[in-house]
């Protein structure tokens, strides 16, 4: 019997060491974190959905700009964390990503774009590294991108750049190709997103002097943010 009681006792500690037991927690919605598809990183449990990364941020955007990009954001559209990890999520390749470059197809199953260009003065944006080849009208609300969650993350190494957004104004004239996303990760996508080309990335274009990044504050105007306080960015 002290045998099993002691056993007891260090599978509680056991658990204990696990779970976080700050009561901060407890203003965060209820999230099932059960299942095989999630990977819990107990020292991130804080700072991510389950301590998972691949979930995004536990805390969305708040503030202007980015809190009214999420304001209406269904992060698994509907699934539990773990079914959206076995919906979405390839263990060998990584997140399942839609063919003709995410653009929505027509009733022929033929992608939806077309040629055009961008105008100088045209602000333009994106959840990502410079490395990507997308980008957006800037400030397109967050669902419409159909982006996964973990594009929210804030990079350890650029923490100046929170949820790791990044907003440009064309210099000169970029041609792109341009149409309608489609739904994908749970979203219904359908925002406007701009293809630079096969092998062609942002930073690209920032180096030929077409794009130059901007601080995000400037697509905030003066007023009072409509319920909504300024990001410090």
């Amino acid at each position: 019997m002290l045998h099993y009681l002691l056993s007891l006792s260090l599978l509680g500690l056991s658990v204990a060491s696990v779970l976080p037991q700050d009561p901060i927690i407890s203003k965060y919605p209820y999230c099932d974190c059960t299942g095989t598809s999630i990977k819990t990183n107990v020292s991130v449990f804080y700072d991510y959905i389950c301590g998972d990364r691949r979930l995004g941020p536990s805390v969305l955007p708040r503030k202007l700009p980015l809190g009214t990009f999420v304001a209406s954001y269904d992060r698994f559209g509907g699934l539990s964390p773990d079914d959206f990890l076995k919906r979405w999520w390839d263990e060998e390749k990584g997140w399942k990503y839609p063919d003709h470059h995410g653009f929505q197809l027509d009733a022929d199953n033929r992608p939806m774009n077309a040629s055009m260009i961008l105008e100088p003065d045209m602000l333009v944006d994106r959840f990502g590294y410079t490395t990507g080849r997308y980008i957006s009208p800037a400030s397109a609300p967050f669902a419409q991108r159909a982006l996964n969650p973990q594009n929210l993350d804030t990079p350890k190494n650029s923490p100046e750049f929170p949820n790791n957004y990044h907003v440009y104004r064309v210099l000169k004239k970029i041609t792109v190709i341009a149409g309608p996303i489609a739904p994908w990760f749970g979203q219904p996508g359908l925002g406007t997103q701009f293809f630079l080309g096969e092998d062609v990335t942002v930073e690209h274009y920032i180096k030929d002097g077409s794009l130059k990044e901007i601080n995000p504050e400037e697509l905030v105007r003066d007023g009072p943010g409509c319920g909504f306080e300024r990001e410090e960015l």
